[in-house]
């Protein structure tokens, strides 16, 4: 690797790594498994949005899918409803109980960026912004990055046993 880049790349695999541990940790206290968060925010988002939806969007099989919502349905924070149309379907929604849990985990995760980010003016901010967006486009050509895609990335690189 080209010395220039080593300190840069080094320090973003750190980050990355620093910051895995801290959603980790999160999840862990909230009694979530890694990547049920998105999953629970999309369906608040989503009222009555199927599984299929789900792992359409974040690009993993439908089991997948279904081994997390029973494991959210086990810990009362989602609830499936079949569809009336249509026998097949189940419609998902989150109870009482999950958007709290979900609401409690958003802020933690928010609380964590204001520290990650403490110090920044506006102005550092959208700096660090537009050279990750500019590193970014460097190498892919996908410019939706939401947290469902971020998630749809890791898997994808599971896939190809990238480890993050």
């Amino acid at each position: 690797m080209n010395k220039k880049f080593l300190g840069v790349v080094g320090r973003l695999e750190k980050l990355s790594i620093l910051r895995r541990m801290e959603a980790n940790r999160i999840s862990a206290e909230a009694g979530l498994y890694m990547g049920q968060l998105p999953i629970l925010e999309y369906i608040i988002h989503h009222d009555g949005c199927t599984q299929k939806e789900i792992a359409d969007l974040m690009s993993v099989s439908p089991a997948s899918i279904a081994t997390s919502t029973k494991r959210l349905q086990k810990a009362g924070l989602v609830k499936k409803q079949i569809d009336e149309e249509n026998l097949r379907k189940n419609m998902l929604s989150v109870t009482e109980k999950g958007v709290e849990l979900a609401k409690k985990c958003r802020e933690s995760f928010d609380e964590f960026d204001k520290k990650l980010f403490n110090g920044f003016s506006d102005e550092e901010l959208l700096s660090v912004k537009e050279h990750l967006d500019r590193l970014i486009s460097n190498i892919s050509d996908d410019s939706k990055i939401d947290c469902y895609s971020i998630v749809a990335l890791r898997n994808e690189s599971k896939k190809f046993n990238i480890k993050e």
